[in-house]
């Protein structure tokens, strides 16, 4: 997987709607191992049948997203962070959409690429 391209974007809506900190499920950390720097930042809220992301890219120009995944028969954290990353300016060579989380996996550590970054570490969490 590549990023095709990052422009980093700042929605005009206000991404800490899709925060329900009450509900936290998960995060995705990328971990610069070089500098030992946090470089992406994926939450996961899941407070009933619809999974929420936000997303911060912390960069020479750091950018946010957010997304929602709801319905059934898929698998939503990777499509609410398919959307987040999209709102945030990161377009992929492939969607992750519905994909699992070997395809997050991949969809962070291309853009941890795209930042220049050498040796990235994918950490997860989960409540």
């Amino acid at each position: 997987m590549d990023i095709i391209s990052f422009n980093p974007t700042e929605d005009p809506r206000n991404i800490y709607s899709y925060r329900r900190e009450k509900s936290f499920d998960s995060q995705l950390a990328v971990i610069d191992l070089d500098t030992g720097r946090e470089i992406v930042c994926a939450r996961f809220y899941w407070p009933g049948e619809t999974v929420y992301c936000v997303v911060w890219i912390f960069s020479d120009k750091p950018a946010r997203g957010y997304g929602k995944a709801g319905g059934g028969g898929y698998h939503k954290r990777s499509a609410a962070l398919g959307e987040a990353l999209s709102r945030a300016g990161v377009i992929l060579s492939e969607p992750i959409n519905g994909c699992g989380d070997s395809a997050m996996n991949e969809a962070l550590l291309a853009l941890a690429r795209h930042m220049g970054v050498t040796r990235p570490l994918v950490v997860r969490t989960h409540a």
